[in-house]
């Protein structure tokens, strides 16, 4: 598929211009069906271009919208995208001009419609109020003509499992809309084909294929809405779809006006009562109810409208919807080059930071460099001077230990000088005694302070050295 021409109509563009693409030969395809059956999902998986796809409540279909897309590349396939009449946005009566509005517009342009889809939930576990009212207005639109131009499609077969729904149910519900005559039973006796639309691709293209056979075969298509408001030239609220949406509306004023007639009654009587709060609170109500009222009438009053007028009208709104749009455009362009302007300005900023960041890593980097130079040159520094510091210690010891053992050779030196002094002091004394007994206690007293001197020389005790010498004398002179 191509990436171009996504949509060629949407509420921005021309009435009068957007169809001027449309011939004669192209295929037109109508898509409808309730909000959330599944029409832009399908429409999305044909259309060259993104197709906006809601998954709540609210209709993402603002206005009626047209999807091109090649088919077997020899034929254009145009598909209409159309608002639900259970749309969130808008009334039934603007959705009934929309629709009628773009399918007129077509039909006098001579581009006729080469069939029509509507798609219907099969996880709908009832058929629904908004349901009842898109198939009968559906219908209206159509009329019986119509039908054997129809394809009457099932979605969401895969949902079943998710929605805790068997097969079998599903099957149950298929069977009992094909066999009530007031919902697709008339359809398909008068020639609409009934199919499970399981979500693909293929399923969608034969979808279409089928639709472009029985055009071929039976020619294009006829709408009731079409003929009545072009070629009968009748107001919107004389046609079929208008007169239904008319007697909805009526019966929408009558309830509303037994609404108010209790409200005012209720009102009435809490005066009586005195109970202003409860009066004050249904006059609030009954204002409400009346407002709604109000919207009815003015509704029905909108059906009154010829297809020129109804054409006038549209190009006003158009008109007034381009002006929004484009003071919405000129907004989204401020704020975008708002939104640019600061982009630019926080990527300068990134990149001034960048560089800052940049700037100062290669400064920190350098001086970690210097720090680890500086580290090792202190570190280099510090062993010369503890080598320096170990070797002045060496030499100390050194000294130190030459100073000892000087001075302890000096010291023996001495106490042998004192003791060969005493030994000889000691005979000198022993000649000069007079010869008497002879005692064994000086012997003793002799022999242990040679011992003792002999130990301590030894072991270089002085103070040992110098008592065993001491005691030796001592024994000497007591012999």
């Amino acid at each position: 598929m191509a990436d171009s021409s996504p949509i060629i109509s949407n509420p921005l563009e021309n009435p009068d211009e957007n169809l001027a693409e449309l011939g004669p030969n192209d295929i037109l395809i109508a898509v409808m069906g309730i909000t959330g059956s599944g029409k832009s999902t399908f429409i999305s998986l044909l259309a060259d271009g993104e197709v906006e796809i809601g998954h709540q409540l609210s209709s993402c279909t603002q206005g009626v919208q047209l999807h091109a897309f090649p088919y077997k590349d020899t034929r254009k396939v145009y598909l209409i995208d159309t608002p639900g009449f259970d749309d969130t946005n808008k009334t039934d009566t603007d959705i009934l001009k929309q629709v009628a509005h773009y399918l007129s517009m077509t039909y006098r342009k001579n581009v006729r419609l080469s069939g029509i889809i509507y798609l219907h939930r099969i996880t709908d576990t009832r058929m629904s109020g908004s349901s009842l009212k898109n198939l009968s207005m559906f219908k209206k639109l159509c009329g019986e003509d119509a039908y054997k131009h129809v394809t009457l499609a099932t979605t969401m077969w895969g949902n079943l499992k998710g929605a805790n729904l068997s097969l079998d149910t599903g099957e149950a519900r298929e069977k009992e809309l094909v066999s009530r005559a007031d919902w697709w039973g008339l359809m398909k006796e008068r020639g609409s084909q009934v199919i499970r639309h399981d979500g693909t691709k293929e399923c969608a293209m034969n979808i279409i294929g089928s639709l472009i056979e029985r055009r071929d075969a039976n020619g294009p298509v006829q709408l009731s809405i079409q003929k009545e408001m072009v070629d009968d030239n009748k107001s919107l609220e004389n046609t079929a779809a208008g007169q239904e949406v008319n007697k909805e509306l009526t019966i929408l004023r009558e309830k509303l006006q037994e609404q108010i007639s209790e409200l005012k009654e209720g009102y009435n009587d809490a005066l009586k009562d005195q109970d202003t709060k409860l009066a004050a609170m249904l006059l609030e109500q009954s204002e409400a109810v009346e407002m709604r009222m109000a919207a009815a009438s003015a509704a029905q009053e909108e059906l009154k409208v010829s297809f020129q007028r109804l054409h006038e009208e549209q190009k006003e709104i158009w008109i007034q919807e381009q002006v929004r749009m484009q003071a919405e455009q000129q907004r989204r362009e401020a704020e975008l080059a708002e939104t640019k302007a600061n982009a630019e300005r926080l990527e300068r900023e990134r990149e001034e930071a960048g560089e800052r960041h940049r700037i100062e890593r290669e400064e920190m980097d350098l001086k970690r460099q210097e720090a680890e130079e500086r580290f090792q040159q202190a570190l280099k520094q510090q062993k010369t001077e503890e080598a320096e510091r170990a070797k002045q210690d060496k030499i100390e010891l050194e000294r130190r230990q030459r100073q000892f053992e000087e001075r302890f050779a000096w010291e023996r030196r001495q106490h042998e000088q004192q003791m060969q002094a005493q030994l000889q002091h000691m005979a000198q004394l022993q000649q000069a005694k007079p010869e008497k007994t002879s005692s064994t206690m000086p012997l003793v007293s002799m022999l242990g302070g040679v011992v003792t001197a002999g130990l301590g020389l030894m072991t270089m005790n002085i103070p040992a050295l110098a008592s065993g010498v001491s005691t030796f004398v001592d024994g000497m002179a007591n012999m």
